[in-house]
């Protein structure tokens, strides 16, 4: 098992992700059960709000069941680009949390922090800590930000920047593109419209994963151990049970939720007595 600390922003992001994984893949699912489940009414007279006429969205469009089971039918396409920004923004907003740690550290200045672009949030952070993230799952993750952004401003339409992204991804970075989407990023043309299907946001799901893991196994070895104790007790203070005002269990309580999400950390009582005095108490 990696050693990982459950602090709050990685808590966070890791229930969102999982929610939005399973909605999105709940979407993906439901659409083309819906649709198969549709086949065999295709040629029933009555409009599909009098079928199910206990469903508010089906009677407030009135579809035929014709028209219906073509909209699921392309209803692929069309989730997985709501999804992929709503993905992105969830990964890149837990790496300001994670540069925020680095700055509590003093291995970050707050301004670099709050100013580096999304673009090189992941190359700021390895530089602070010294190690670089795995470079073929950065380029993977670039190049699905490069898709948002022709999501976003170009109007779905493939443009330089996604082309040149896809360019200098590694050989295994492509192959393990192809891997999982069964496609080849290289297909990419400019002026193409960009097509985003359940493969390409797996491999956002796992790429986004695997990154924010190791950012997390690098702030676990990365961090001072002082920050860590301060970063425990503020944790508990704020998102936890809070700090007892019974000096008699205040410790106690400390090194149970300590080691209860910050077990690879291994705060010591004397650790948690002395953050606890830095905190006033």
């Amino acid at each position: 098992m990696a050693p990982l600390a459950q602090f709050h922003a990685y808590r966070q992001y890791e229930q969102m992700r999982r929610a939005v994984n399973d909605s999105v893949m709940g979407l993906f699912a439901g659409a083309g059960l819906a649709s198969l489940l549709l086949h065999p009414m295709t040629q029933a007279p009555a409009p599909l709000s009098m079928i199910f006429p206990r469903i508010e969205e089906i009677s407030r469009f009135d579809l035929s069941i014709e028209k219906a089971r073509a909209i699921l039918d392309d209803a692929g396409p069309h989730i997985g680009n709501m999804a992929l920004p709503y993905l992105l923004s969830l990964h890149e907003d837990y790496m300001r949390s994670c540069l925020e740690l680095l700055v509590k550290d003093g291995l970050i200045t707050p301004k670099s922090a709050s100013k580096a672009p999304v673009s090189k949030i992941h190359e700021e952070f390895g530089v602070a800590v010294g190690t670089p993230l795995p470079q073929d799952s950065l380029q993977q993750f670039h190049v699905l930000r490069e898709m948002r952004n022709c999501l976003i401003h170009m109007g779905g339409v493939i443009d330089d920047r996604l082309v040149a992204a896809v360019a200098a991804c590694s050989h295994g970075a492509l192959a393990g593109w192809t891997n999982v989407t069964k496609s080849s990023p290289r297909a990419f043309k400019k002026g193409d419209p960009l097509k985003i299907g359940a493969g390409e946001l797996a491999l956002g799901f796992a790429v986004s994963k695997l990154l924010a893991r190791t950012v997390n196994e690098f702030l676990v070895s990365g961090l001072t151990r002082p920050t860590w104790i301060d970063v425990i007790l503020e944790d508990m203070a704020s998102h936890g049970p809070g700090i007892p005002a019974n000096v008699d269990e205040r410790l106690r309580k400390a090194l149970g939720y300590a080691r209860f999400n910050y077990i690879w950390i291994g705060a010591t009582p004397i650790e948690l007595q002395d953050g606890l005095t830095r905190m006033g108490y």
